[in-house]
């Protein structure tokens, strides 16, 4: 038997292992014919507490495997990160599928971003075959919902994949009602899970770990208080030369450039994420005495530590109409340029210089 939330398979005899749930709450609960959660899921439904799991393995092995048994693949895209969750394993193991791309989140970016161009600029980024559809979500707004619905019901069986915190278990719910654990903790579905819509049958998969986002270094209570849930931050800087830009802790920006008129960006990250503009010469100093304080993430100074992490540098020239993603995290938008930047992160993480996605001078959002 496995664990309505979550899908984890029940068992009884390890709270570190996934499914635990104590025999004697097990019994009384199938006794009274009530919905079995693992004591995980209850904990994280009742009380906002989700204690980390890390996800097997030998599951990307066996997504491998059985992406072939189902009619469509429902890779699901977060916009908000879209580096980070168009992850390479998935690309590689999805690029010869029969794959409906869904992109959710949506509803997080400024009115200032048209449906279309958001469509346009998925396309422009997308470097697979055999894409059947791109379909634009919002679970919040429910916007998106019944035309991918409508699609989805061409298909006796489909599998919902991607990594974690892109809101696949969302999504499944507000397509067929199945009451899934869903949480503000990345990582919350551990196994396959099944649920019904009309004539689909429809299956959602655990999040993918990458290790290549911010948020993936971060423990679950900190994951949850950067990830933005309602809305991004964003915030506007005029930089003089030889400053040093923050994001958080965990993402250091060097800025150089030589023109007449002073560089100007904007920086799109989520609400428990800080800003912070200092001048280089105090830059090394301040980075080691407030990371993990002022400067968020990490939320503690320990999780994980300064000197625990390896950093890596790079340098990039940016102009107007560009972006500079840091995956896991958020990005930068240039609106005045040039702009050379050095950048300094955790040795594995994702950095990509991209087109702009955000543009203040295009048209709003419409109603579906």
């Amino acid at each position: 038997m496995k664990c309505e939330g979550c899908g984890a398979q029940i068992q009884h005899e390890s709270e570190k292992k996934p499914g635990y749930i104590p025999l004697d709450v097990f019994t009384k609960r199938i006794s009274e014919g009530k919905q079995v959660l693992c004591q995980r899921c209850f904990r994280a439904r009742h009380y906002g507490k989700l204690e980390p799991v890390r996800i097997s393995k030998d599951f990307l092995h066996e997504l491998s495997r059985i992406v072939d048994d189902f009619e469509r693949i429902i890779w699901v895209l977060d916009i908000t990160d879209f580096e980070g969750s168009y992850d390479p394993f998935l690309i590689d193991i999805l690029r010869n599928k029969e794959k409906i791309i869904v992109v959710n989140k949506i509803d997080l970016l400024p009115r200032a971003v048209s449906i279309q161009e958001i469509k346009d600029w998925v396309l422009k980024r997308l470097e697979i075959e055999r894409i059947e559809e791109i379909f634009l979500t919002s679970t919040l707004r429910t916007y998106g919902i019944r035309k991918l619905a409508s699609q989805l019901g061409n298909f006796r069986k489909v599998l919902f994949v991607g990594v974690t915190n892109v809101g696949k278990s969302s999504l499944v719910r507000a397509l067929t009602g199945a009451d899934l654990s869903i949480t503000p903790f990345p990582g919350t579905t551990l196994g396959l899970i099944k649920a019904r819509m009309q004539g689909t049958t429809i299956f959602d998969t655990p999040g993918l770990v990458t290790e290549h986002r911010i948020i993936d270094l971060l423990p679950a209570e900190c994951q949850k208080r950067i990830v933005a849930q309602k809305h991004l931050s964003r915030m506007t800087f005029k930089p003089e030369n030889n400053k040093t830009f923050f994001i958080g802790g965990m993402c250091r920006f060097d800025i150089q450039f030589a023109t007449e008129f002073l560089p100007i960006f904007q920086v799109f990250a989520g609400q428990g994420v800080k800003f912070h503009l200092t001048d280089s010469k105090k830059a090394d100093e301040l980075w080691e005495r407030q990371y993990g304080k002022l400067l968020v993430p990490p939320c503690t100074p320990k999780q994980p530590s300064f000197q625990s992490l390896n950093w890596r540098e790079e340098e990039f020239d940016l102009d107007v109409g560009e972006e500079l993603a840091i995956a896991g995290l958020g990005w930068l938008s240039i609106r005045r340029g040039p702009l050379r930047i050095k950048v300094k992160i955790p040795e594995k993480i994702t950095v990509k210089k991209r087109i702009a996605l955000v543009n203040p001078y295009r048209g709003g959002m419409s109603d579906e």
